[in-house]
């Protein structure tokens, strides 16, 4: 078990909950998509990094600052002499490497090389590093995952792990010598105690609360075609089958993540859910999960 689990970022939760409740725009759909793609890549990288048996500690998706300035680590392994860096890429297809950036075959567009955010995050990270008294040998690498991928012209020397190797990297991870120490577990804290949760440059889409699309959705495929029952939310476009009790909770997340400056109340989750028309119901379940602030008509959740 990684001594820091990923979890989905903020910002892809939120327009995940946005893309069925409004209609974005063509570029906040490719972003969108981007940044689903890149979170199941490192999920799939994280599949790999599970199957280690070798002593070491894992922190998954690290949002760290120094001198003012933030940086992102995809996967740290830590190891007694060696801290291993990851950045996990997802791109599809074949691509010729240059070093201003990999340009497309089929399309000719060129992104940016992915060295140079790897550098730049090797340089901060070990400036880190150096603040909180460490100074460790560290290995950085760029993993392409998708193994519909290609690279021509990459120097075998280049930081690059491609799709097959990945076998082999673990392989490599797997035969590291030595024990991590309680230095190491201290150091894996302090980290993940200066996690920040969310980047200010993730911006969400601008829109209003009265331009949601209401309702609770089915958990499988998204349909706001459902029907509640006394104890389950019923979709009637494939048939799956839901706890209303979940339902209505799940609801109620997505709610205080997309409106977090509107209070959770028994009116306003009962009109947000829109299925359900039991407000004593909502009110149960909110009783029964969240914390109370408040009474009477006033009562709020939190």
């Amino acid at each position: 078990m990684a001594f820091k689990e990923r979890t989905e970022p903020i910002i892809l939760s939120k327009l995940r909950i946005l893309n069925k409740r409004l209609e974005l725009s063509d570029e906040e759909k490719r972003y969108f998509s981007y940044l689903d793609k890149g979170y199941k890549g490192e999920l799939q990288f994280d599949a790999m990094t599970e199957k280690l048996t070798s002593s070491c500690l894992i922190l998954n998706e690290l949002l760290l600052e120094v001198e003012r300035t933030t940086f992102q680590i995809d996967t740290l392994i830590i190891f007694s002499g060696t801290f291993y860096l990851f950045e996990i890429k997802t791109n599809q297809g074949d691509y010729l490497y240059k070093q201003e950036g990999l340009t497309s075959k089929t399309t000719g567009v060129t992104i940016k090389n992915p060295l140079d955010q790897l550098n730049r995050t090797k340089l901060l990270f070990k400036k880190l590093l150096n603040q909180l008294g460490y100074n460790h040998k560290i290995e950085a690498s760029v993993v392409f995952v998708n193994p519909e991928f290609t690279l021509y012209h990459a120097h075998p020397d280049l930081p690059f792990i491609f799709p097959t190797q990945i076998n082999r990297l673990h392989d490599n991870l797997n035969n590291q010598p030595g024990n991590v120490s309680t230095n190491h577990y201290k150091l894996a804290a302090k980290l993940v105690s200066l996690h920040k949760i969310d980047s200010s440059h993730n911006k969400l889409p601008a829109f209003h609360y009265d331009e949601l699309k209401k309702g609770i959705t089915c958990s499988e495929c998204e349909s706001f075609e459902v029907t509640a029952t006394h104890k389950f939310l019923v979709c009637d476009v494939c048939g799956s089958k839901e706890s209303l009790e979940s339902a209505v909770m799940r609801t109620v997340k997505e709610f205080r993540l997309i409106s977090p400056e509107t209070a959770i109340t028994t009116s306003a989750i009962q009109e947000f859910c829109v299925v359900i028309k039991d407000g004593k119901r909502i009110r149960r379940l909110l009783t029964k999960h969240l914390t109370i602030d408040g009474s009477r008509k006033w009562t709020k959740y939190r």
